[in-house]
């Protein structure tokens, strides 16, 4: 038989006609006929933009209105500036990330579709003119009201305030006999009632109230909740702006009755937004809310702290717990657990405003409902708690909260319920520390027992998150119970016995064998040495001596004890810390196997003495440091290495405890034996330098005298040292650290010691030739000490020592080594007459006052032949004008430009500066466009074009505000001339001006300028293209971004093939960044929902400000113009934070 062909393998890809189609040959895609069909008669089709059948028409209103803005200010009788323009280009927006960033403010935006038809200028009705939908039956209607109500006004000569708007809506609502138009009223009455002042509120209450009530009630059973909502968000805004006596009125209990029963509703959105409604009245009615404090003329800079509310609970809360406690009936709590859980969610946001009474009554059914057995129930109550205690509400005693405390102690979870244990733990946690803020004795009281739950039960858990739980409900309560209870010594000794206790208990968790939960507790009692300090030394003793005793180089937990250790030292003392881990034996012996805590004693110390200093550890050292030379004597290498690194280690001590001393009186202990130890010992000189900067620096006025009786001592020491030439690098290395000293002590030095230092240093300076070791060193001292001496001196030194080596020229043949000396003394020279001139110093002034113009004079005429030292020479100059000591001449400038030459070098950032300072004086005088001018006069000169082209993009960085639209277009042509010149240094300047000048200006002034750019860009050489390929990429995305890719397509010409791709890739990466930049965002949203944390109790907390505002958004749904299926594929569920009160800022936690 013949064998037949197989099928071939169909293509299932591709897509197919449907049945009945197959003659149908054109596809509804045709992207690719379209594209082929545009480009049929263009020279460069392969770069030119694509276009496709349903892109819109090129002349559309945006782009009309895009080119009026570019082209609003480029013809005009008057030169604006650019902060002209930047004031009305705010609403402009051509994707300017930039501009929207930095620009905020009220503003008149471009006309929307709604504002084509009305014309309201009240911000309370933006969301809809900003988010009308067209095809929303709903929004066409109210727009139809918003704009006839606003004829009315204007006809009326109205100024279109709120209360206008508000009057007239409740006029046309009871008017009104159509429900599209009454639901349209209450919509915009939702929008703008919030903004009519409470005067009014009050006046229109019962009118107002009656009406919304019978609307209420007329479409209480309306399929079209959105209705229902609207009413009582503005029943709940009319609730709140009455006043306190308001509330002892039937009628207005009566109107909140009608809230309360639609808390209860089979609605969703319903229900929720009766709750918040009743929520923000309780916790928000303008009795509610902190005040203003009244006595502020007299310190009108002081921050003005608001006070407490005049009444700490709301008249009708008694009416809401009356009706939460009415819903806790046994058949609902069997039947309806629904109901039962969202009366307690109305509950636990109201009840912080209920009075003590009512709070009684609200915990103890809550906590008969725990006695059930449904999980839901029992956590929904620990949110409760947990949100009541966190409010820190004053409306409960000390006493009904400790026995709420000790009653929830009964109703611990099973170990093994790990969520529930977690938000037992939370409840009590926050619990206590509200009793702390109440009571703090009975919360120290309360303190043991809860430690040792935590200490002696819940560490001993084998799951994670419990130990973890514990551990940071610990540190919690240390830092915001303990930590109070010994703020200062009346609290200590009243509560040193339960302290005593708690870290007893805690030390009990220290001494068993180290497991799992090693690390938690060494880190917990960091925080216990922290909070208690050195008045419980005595208690502490013991767990410090465990975790020396613990501490080994190769343990895992060695970063972690040496971390307790270290907070052992700053917070209980370092006096503390070596009696319970000794550095020496009883003999006097140092302890070897000790030494690791050396290192940790350097960085820990604070605020000890010097006393202890001198009488332990300079003992310890002089111990070590004669056995040192006794080994070295004998020869045993090994054992003098060892004490010659324990000398270092102990004389290393010394900057600890120069921070913050508590005996600066007893510095005298230890002067005699740091001079001595300067001069002879030159490996002890790194730490006592370094402890003698942060004494003198950080010490107070009263404490400094204490340091400036030994400076006669200290300075010609150091200064001895500082003349001797050095032996090793050591030494080499040293001599900045004893400069930087010298200049410290110089500070608190007699004015008489300073003078008699500074002519002997003069001396030595003279009887010395110039060039040597010796002289350079004089020279040094002398240049410190000279700023401390009269005008004369000042004058004479200048003359004598300084003028004469700046007017020195370096062309001069002479041997490379004296080159290099004279280029020193001048670089020395330099920083000298800088210090002299930035000095505030009155003798200082003096000398620059008289003698400002030969300095001028002779830092102008150097420069020539001075080729370096040019940032210094040039912050002198800026410093003169800064000082005003001269007025500005044009060589300035010229200097400033020609320092112009490389990237992010000294020089130019100095330049840069000057400039800038020389500019902001020529705009006070209005005469910028002379200073532009004379630096585009490099120009002139191929040499200067780079220069010049730097220059001006500095120009242009900083005083871009100042110039006009016409001299920036000025700058802009001459800079586009030399980007398509050959060379390219100048090639490359030009494209870092056009970085500069499209991210400093608005977009609409660079918009105006882009096509002259881009074709710029397209017309440079391919040698200075490839050249500057990096910055021409960086300009491009920078433009991409202001602008979009397909704007800039446009703008290139046909032939730029290179550029077409460019900014095809670079289009193609800006996607790619917004697609991952979009799904990073989703996947945060969607950690941030799953995350749970001490069982879903510590939630974002909300603050008043949240209470107010509505749960819902102002521009409402048109519940009419859409299924009840539409949002039924929205399955994205989005948790409500509930928590009313502000959260209280918490430390970040030290355990994971």
């Amino acid at each position: 038989m013949a064998k037949f062909r197989s099928k071939l393998k169909r293509h299932t890809k591709g897509k197919t006609w449907a049945k009945g189609h197959s003659s149908t040959s054109n596809p509804e895609n045709m992207k690719h006929r379209m594209n082929a069909k545009s480009r049929f008669f263009q020279a460069n089709w392969k770069s030119a933009p694509p276009t496709s059948s349903s892109a819109k028409p090129s002349l559309t209103l945006e782009a009309l209105m895009k080119h009026d803005a570019r082209q609003m200010y480029a013809t005009g009788k008057d030169e604006p500036t650019v902060n002209d323009i930047a004031g009305s280009l705010k609403s402009f927006s051509l994707d300017d990330e930039m501009m929207s960033d930095s620009q905020t403010g009220t503003f008149k935006t471009f006309k929307t579709f709604a504002s084509n038809y009305s014309q309201c200028s009240n911000m309370s009705f933006k969301k809809l003119l900003n988010g009308f939908r067209t095809s929303s039956n709903l929004h066409k209607e109210m727009l139809a009201i918003l704009t006839a109500l606003t004829e009315v006004i204007k006809e009326r000569k109205g100024t279109e305030s709120s209360t206008e708007y508000f009057l007239l809506l409740m006029e046309t609502i009871d008017a009104s006999q159509e429900e599209t138009e009454i639901f349209a009223c209450i919509s915009l009455l939702s929008m703008g009632i919030k903004t009519v002042p409470v005067p009014v509120l009050r006046k229109k209450f019962s009118e107002t109230a009656g009406s919304l009530m019978q609307l209420m009630t007329r479409y209480i059973e309306s399929e079209n909740m959105t209705v229902i909502r609207h009413l009582i968000g503005c029943m709940s805004v009319l609730l709140r702006a009455q006043e306190h006596v308001s509330w002892s009125y039937s009628s207005t209990m009566r109107y909140l009755d009608a809230i309360l029963s639609f808390t209860i509703h089979s609605k969703p959105k319903v229900r929720k937004a009766a709750q918040h409604a009743v929520v923000s009245i309780i916790q928000g009615s303008c009795f509610m809310l902190p005040r203003k404090p009244e006595n502020t003329a007299d310190n009108p800079d002081e921050p003005e702290e608001p006070l407490p509310p005049a009444v700490t609970y709301h008249p009708a809360s008694g009416r809401v717990a009356k009706f939460c406690l009415s819903q806790f009936k046994p058949e609902n709590l069997s039947k309806s657990q629904k109901l039962v859980l969202h009366t307690i969610a109305l509950l636990r946001d109201t009840m912080s405003g209920m009075k003590t009474d009512d709070v009684r009554q609200s915990c103890e059914s809550l906590l008969s409902i725990m006695t059930a057995a449904n999980v839901l129930l029992r956590t929904t109550c620990f949110q409760t708690f947990h949100a009541f205690f966190l409010s820190r509400t004053t409306n409960i005693d000390s006493e009904l909260l400790g026995k709420l405390i000790s009653a929830i102690y009964e109703y611990r979870p099973d170990r093994m319920d790990i969520r529930q244990t977690l938000a037992w733990l939370a409840v009590l946690k926050e619990g206590h520390i509200h009793l702390a803020k109440l009571d703090l004795n009975l919360c120290a009281n309360f303190l043991p027992k809860f430690v040792d739950v935590c200490a002696s039960d819940l560490w001993m858990s084998d799951k994670t998150e419990i130990v973890t739980g514990a551990s940071n409900t610990l540190k919690e309560i240390l830092y915001e119970c303990v930590r109070p209870a010994c703020a200062t010594d009346e609290l200590r000794a009243q509560n040193r016995e339960p302290i005593t206790k708690v870290i007893n208990i805690i030390s009990k968790a220290l001494a068993a064998p180290f497991g799992d939960v090693a690390k938690y507790v060494i880190l917990t009692f960091a925080i216990v040495f922290e909070v208690t300090g050195p008045d419980f030394s005595k208690a502490l003793h013991a767990p410090i001596a465990t975790l020396g005793n613990r501490y080994d180089t190769n343990s895992t937990l060695r970063l972690a004890i040496e971390h307790a250790i270290i907070t052992a030292i700053q917070f209980v003392g370092v006096e503390n810390v070596l009696k319970a881990i000794p550095l020496a034996d009883a003999k006097g012996e140092v302890l070897i196997d000790r030494s690791w805590l050396l290192p940790l004693l350097r960085v820990g110390i604070v605020g000890a003495s010097f006393e202890f200093f001198s009488n332990y550890i300079l003992e310890l050292a002089y111990y070590c440091n004669t056995k040192w030379d006794e080994y070295k004597k004998e020869g045993n290498d090994s054992k003098r290495c060892t004490y010659e690194l324990l000398c270092c280690q102990l004389w290393g001590l010394f900057p600890g405890f120069c921070r913050n001393p508590k005996d600066y009186s007893s510095f005298k202990l230890v002067a005699k034996k740091l001079g001595t130890a300067l001069e002879n010992n030159p490996e002890f000189r790194a730490p006592i330098l370094d402890g003698l900067n942060e004494l003198i620096t950080y010490a107070s006025e009263q404490n400094v005298g204490e340091i400036a009786k030994y400076s006669k001592n200290f300075v010609p020491c150091l200064l001895n040292i500082y003349i001797q030439k050095p032996n090793d690098t050591y030494e080499t290395e040293m001599r900045g650290k004893i400069l930087e000293t010298i200049k410290v002590f110089l500070t608190i030095t007699s004015e008489q010691t300073l003078v008699d230092l500074f002519e002997n240093a003069v001396k030595e300076l003279k009887d010395l030739p110039p060039g040597n070791f010796t002289s350079d060193a004089c020279m040094d001292a002398a240049n410190l000490l000279v700023v401390y001496q009269n005008a004369q001196n000042i004058k004479n030194y200048y003359e004598k020592f300084i003028a004469p080596v700046l007017k020195k020229d370096n062309k001069t043949k002479v041997a490379a080594t004296d080159d290099q000396k004279l280029k020193k003394r001048k670089r020395k020279s330099y920083e000298l007459l800088n210090e002299l001139i930035a000095s505030d110093r009155e003798e200082c002034k003096k000398f620059m006052k008289k003698n400002a113009t030969a300095i001028e004079e002779l830092l102008l005429k150097v420069f020539p032949t001075c080729p370096i030292s040019q940032a210094s020479r040039l912050s002198c100059l800026k410093l003169l004008i800064e000082k005003k000591y001269v007025s500005i001449k044009d060589k300035y400038i010229l200097e400033a430009v020609l320092t112009f030459k490389e990237f992010s070098t000294k020089k130019q950032d100095i330049a840069d500066q000057l400039l800038k300072l020389i500019g902001e004086i020529y705009e006070k005088k209005d005469k910028l466009d002379e200073f532009i001018n004379i630096i585009m006069a490099g120009f002139g000169e191929s040499e200067l074009s780079v220069n010049t082209i730097f220059a001006l993009r500095s120009v242009v960085q900083h005083l871009t505000g100042s110039l006009t639209v016409k001299t920036l277009e000025v700058i802009l042509q001459e800079v586009l001339v030399f980007l398509t010149q050959k060379i390219r240094p100048e090639a490359e300047a030009a494209v870092v001006f056009l970085i500069t000048f499209v991210k400093v200006l608005p977009s609409p002034l660079v918009a105006n300028h882009l096509e002259p750019i881009m074709k710029s860009l397209s017309s440079m050489c391919p040698d200075t293209k490839r050249y500057c390929r990096l910055q021409i990429g960086y300009l491009l995305k920078k433009m991409c971004k202001r602008f979009t890719a397909d704007e800039l397509i446009k703008l290139v010409p046909g032939n730029d093939e290179l550029t077409h791709r460019r900014l095809k890739k670079i289009r193609k990466q800006l996607r790619r960044e917004e697609r991952q930049k979009a799904a990073e965002k989703d996947s945060d949203e969607d950690e941030s929902e799953n995350e749970f944390v001490s069982g879903g109790l510590e939630k974002k907390s909300l603050t008043i400000e949240d209470i107010l505002a509505d749960s819902d958004s102002d521009l409402p749904d048109d519940d009419m113009d859409e299924a009840p299926e539409a949002n039924h594929g929205n399955k994205k569920k989005f948790k409500v934070e509930r928590n009313i009160h502000p959260r209280r800022r918490r430390r970040d936690c030290g355990f994971s």
